[in-house]
């Protein structure tokens, strides 16, 4: 990143909101943290332009007002030029904030060092277990709640095809290139790959683990249960809630006396008064 910027390279950061976060649909901890000054949509943009140096960020759309949160935060540069916000300093008291957060949970050594020393999916002495990858997934989740976000990630090394009968090169060539490495395998003897980090007991208990809470996926009861609570949902409503939620009753309910949310519901997005209870979640938050 910054080898590029020292060259005068464009930057294009590819899905910081959905595959950066699934940020449309935060955790109440991921949302309390960031704060009332900024969405998790608006921090994540704006981390990425002001502090990382990236040009242009790409983000899924369906209907226009998909873009309101995006072009909040762009209004929040052009608000800091006139003079009028110190945009840095709304963005470091999130990043305080998630830090302390993380560090509270996992602890300091852990949240200093403990991706440290790791290998990667295409070392043989993984075979093919993306340790990194599944790591930072139990970091994301025991901190911030982030579940939807985790399983969706957890998921794409699940399905990973990994056939021990063919050689180490062919599985390798086998592994999606975008997300490659597969999921925590027991039965693989880690020890040799865990040799020069500072906890390998650790590491192997935090696999296990991520292993347990994302393969099979919980309900919103358990997830409550485990204080890993959903924020706000900015997906359009649609048909059948249920595909959102597992208890899909109560959201069939919420959806049925929403004023203003009735009717041509695929076509129909967030409108200002969603958009002004999100906002009101987020300051109660």
């Amino acid at each position: 990143m910054k080898r590029a910027l020292e060259l005068d390279m464009g930057v294009f950061q590819i899905s910081p909101i959905d595959k950066g976060g699934k940020l449309f649909r935060p955790s109440k901890d991921c949302t309390a943290l960031i704060g009332s000054d900024l969405t998790p949509i608006g921090f994540a943009l704006l981390y990425g332009w002001k502090k990382l140096g990236f040009h242009t960020a790409s983000i899924g759309l369906a209907r226009v007002s998909d873009l309101d949160e995006v072009m909040a935060a762009a209004k929040l540069i052009a608000l800091e030029k006139e003079g009028k916000i110190n945009l840095d300093e709304m963005l470091d008291g999130a990043i305080d904030r998630l830090n302390a957060r993380k560090e509270e949970t996992l602890g300091k050594e852990w949240a200093e060092k403990g991706l440290i020393n790791i290998p990667d999916c295409y070392d043989k002495d993984t075979d093919g277990i993306h340790i990194g990858h599944i790591l930072g997934l139990h970091d994301i989740l025991a901190s911030f709640g982030m579940y939807e976000y985790c399983r969706d990630r957890y998921i794409s090394l699940l399905g990973t095809k990994w056939d021990k009968k063919k050689t180490w090169e062919e599985r390798v060539k086998a592994m999606p290139g975008a997300n490659p490495g597969r999921s925590f395998d027991s039965d693989v003897d880690l020890s040799e790959a865990l040799k020069n980090h500072h906890n390998p007991s650790l590491v192997l208990q935090k696999l296990k683990e991520t292993h347990e809470w994302l393969k099979d996926g919980m309900s919103d009861d358990e997830l409550e249960k485990r204080g890993w609570k959903k924020g706000y949902n900015l997906t359009v409503w649609t048909e059948m809630p249920g595909e959102i939620d597992s208890r899909a009753l109560q959201m069939v309910l919420m959806q049925t006396v929403s004023g203003g949310r009735m009717g041509s519901l695929v076509e129909t997005g967030p409108g200002n008064s969603f958009k002004a209870e999100a906002a009101q979640l987020r300051l109660a938050l």
